[in-house]
């Protein structure tokens, strides 16, 4: 695909037949022809978008049908779009019921089944051919046109779903429309909105809306509009909703419910009756036995949900011999090189359900939700694992899942969210991983794990382990601070962390403007509680010197430090000073006065009030400090420093590691002097 703005020609708009020089938005390549372009125009009255030479797809082939329909049951079928319409009709009763290039069918079955009306699906392709004989529902392998039988005013409902954007023309293909319709009818549409073809708008969601070669127009909401009041309705309504646009029109004055939402107990209802009747079939059985899985996730209904997941587990155990026990074993391969690719194609269906990532990652929500956190991240672990597999799989039938791609992304953030308590830093790099991927549907998600990681490491004393997160987080409070926004108590608690790091870089000032603002987002009382302490010892540690001298070395602030020093030199004695402070006061002559004499002294101080980690830590200080002395003065010290900290065994192999490395300096420094003498 590449983006054009500079060619321009002279076209008709299909949609609101104005006649203009147009501007050519981009240039497209079919996903089953890579090798061709097509031309994509934009109509600068009504901003349709058209291919005018692009020829209509043949929706008769059977090319590759078996693999086609492993996709479209597996994990192809949208069937909450496909359902929602029918839950739009202002029509008290619906008898008779049309759908104009239904595809498989699942709209005519439903609506005969669980609905009870008369439904026909009229639609010539292969695979519309393939649903009526696997389903059993009434079909017609036919192009609607006014002549047709079925053009004969009888039907209160007609929806074409996703289909006028494949034609080339609009007029005839609504004339056809509307000679199904009865006079008092309801016609449905919905198609993809060219408003969503901009050039900063992300492949995910700019594919599926030009698909070359399929979609022939894109039509803008008003260009939509003017193709249906020329068809002769008096009533029209088109609405924007995400990438689509859902229109409806009639004869009379009735509005279409596009809020309106399908019952989920009777989805879920044909579901379980599907699975029972067809489910014999691997395929049927996968797409019905996980979107009945994740139906009763999305409704939290866990112990069905379980027993579905149980079904699936020992049904592609028998099948395939792939256990959702054993997650971590999933390691399906798939080799994406051009020759003999559609044989591997075949070899991999053959051998694996294009719904395992989705079967894994709502099976991880059942696990989750019943307390087995390790079989939940061993879940989610594979499905974000085995995504990326599935993407080539699907690329190389020039198909697409995106529910397979989100939920690989959404895996990784549910394992975020899962060790956000135990592994903060773990987290931490899950989430770093995805902030390149998400799209805008997951940002509110990955703020809200981010949140809570970060929270989770600042106020465990583990703030180094969520650095790599901090200015997002502290980005998302200070917006929504400047805007006034109310924080959630997730937002409260990560405000709490920003306090304590910032307590601990000595900036308390701003601690105690974000432990008040925590405070006001806590609704237990007893949380607010807990800050309004941690501000109260933030009052207390500001009160005294020597917690205050540490704060302004971590801090780097220079001018506090030097105050701070000279206070509490001058009014106490080096055995009057804790440790702690001892080492600040090492630090600070070191870094800030650069006074390497005075720092050796307030390190060795340092070491003497120490034992483990600590001593040895401000030994290879003061040997550090030593380094910066005089060379007779270094001469005098150092050796015996060092000879010191052989001594030590520190448990941090970090420490043991820099420890190593003075030593080796120093006698590589050393072993060169005595050969220059």
């Amino acid at each position: 695909m590449v983006w054009r703005e500079n060619a321009w020609r002279e076209l008709t708009c299909p949609a609101c037949h104005d006649t203009h020089l147009m501007a050519k938005r981009l240039d497209a390549n079919p996903p089953f022809k890579p090798r061709e372009r097509f031309a994509l125009y934009q109509c600068g009255h009504c901003g349709t978008l058209h291919y005018p030479d692009a020829k209509v797809f043949e929706y008769e082939s059977r090319k590759d049908a078996d693999l086609a329909r492993k996709f479209y049951l597996e994990v192809g079928a949208g069937l909450d779009a496909m359902l929602a319409p029918l839950a739009w009709t202002p029509l008290d009763d619906v008898s008779q019921f049309l759908e104009v290039g239904g595809g498989y069918g699942f709209s005519v079955d439903f609506a005969s089944r669980e609905l009870g009306w008369t439904a026909v699906n009229i639609d010539p392709s292969f695979l519309a051919r393939t649903g009526a004989r696997d389903l059993g529902h009434n079909h017609i392998p036919a192009y609607l046109h006014p002549d047709h039988e079925l053009a004969d005013n009888s039907f209160d409902l007609v929806l074409s779903s996703e289909v006028i954007e494949h034609v080339k023309d609009p007029d005839p293909f609504l004339e056809a429309l509307d000679a199904a319709l009865s006079p008092d009818g309801f016609l449905l549409l919905t198609t993809p909105d060219a408003a969503v073809v901009t050039p900063d708008a992300g492949l995910n969601r700019l594919l599926p809306v030009i698909t070359a070669g399929h979609h022939l127009v894109i039509y803008s909401k008003r260009g939509l509009e003017s193709a249906l009041r020329r068809a002769g309705y008096s009533h029209v309504k088109v609405r924007q909703n995400g990438t689509s646009l859902t229109a409806a029109a009639a004869h009379k004055g009735i509005e279409a419910g596009f809020d309106a939402r399908l019952d989920r107990s009777r989805l879920q209802s044909y579901l379980a009756a599907r699975l029972d009747e067809l489910g014999s079939d691997p395929a049927f059985f996968a797409g019905f036995a996980v979107r009945l899985l994740k139906e009763f996730v999305h409704t939290a209904q866990w112990t069905p949900a379980e027993e579905v997941r149980r079904k699936i587990q020992q049904r592609w155990l028998r099948d395939y011999g792939l256990d959702l026990n054993s997650p971590a074993g999933l390691e399906p391969r798939f080799d994406d090189s051009e020759k003999g690719r559609r044989k591997r194609l075949r070899r991999f269906a053959a051998h694996h359900p294009f719904s395992l990532v989705i079967a894994l990652y709502y099976a991880g929500c059942v696990h989750r939700e019943t307390g087995k956190r390790s079989e939940a991240i061993a879940a989610f672990e594979a499905a974000a694992r085995i995504s990326s597999t599935l993407r080539s799989v699907f690329s190389a039938m020039y198909a697409a899942c995106r529910e397979t791609e989100d939920l690989g992304i959404r895996s990784r953030l549910a394992i975020a969210d899962l060790q956000a308590e135990a592994d903060p830093a773990a987290a931490t790099h899950l989430l770093r991983q995805t902030l390149g991927i998400i799209g805008e549907d997951l940002e509110p998600e990955w703020r809200r794990i981010a949140f809570r990681v970060y929270a989770s490491g600042t106020l465990t004393g583990r703030s180094g382990a969520v650095a790599a997160i901090e200015p997002i987080v502290r980005g998302h409070l200070e917006l929504m601070a400047e805007r006034g926004e109310t924080m959630t108590v997730g937002q409260g608690y990560a405000a709490a962390g920003l306090a304590s790091t910032l307590a601990d870089r000595g900036q308390a000032d701003a601690a105690r403007l974000w432990y008040g603002r925590a405070i006001e987002a806590m609704s237990d009382p007893r949380e607010k509680q807990v800050f309004a302490d941690r501000m109260a010892a933030l009052e207390s540690r500001q009160s005294d010197p020597g917690k205050a001298l540490i704060d302004a070395v971590n801090a780097g602030d220079n001018a506090a430090a030097k105050r701070l020093a000279v206070q509490l030199v001058a009014t106490g004695g080096q055995s009057a000073i804790p440790q702690p402070v001892a080492f600040a006061l090492g630090i600070f002559h070191l870094n800030m006065a650069a006074d390497p004499a005075a720092a050796t002294t307030w390190f060795g101080i340092a070491a003497e009030k120490a034992s483990g980690d600590a001593r040895a830590e401000a030994r290879l200080h003061q040997a550090i400090a030593a380094e910066r002395l005089a060379p007779d003065h270094r001469s005098q010290i150092l050796p015996n420093l060092l000879a010191e900290l052989q001594k030590e065994r520190p448990i941090d192999p970090l420490l043991g590691s820099q420890i190593e490395e003075l030593t080796a300096r120093y006698s590589a420094q050393s072993g060169s002097k005595e050969a220059a003498n």
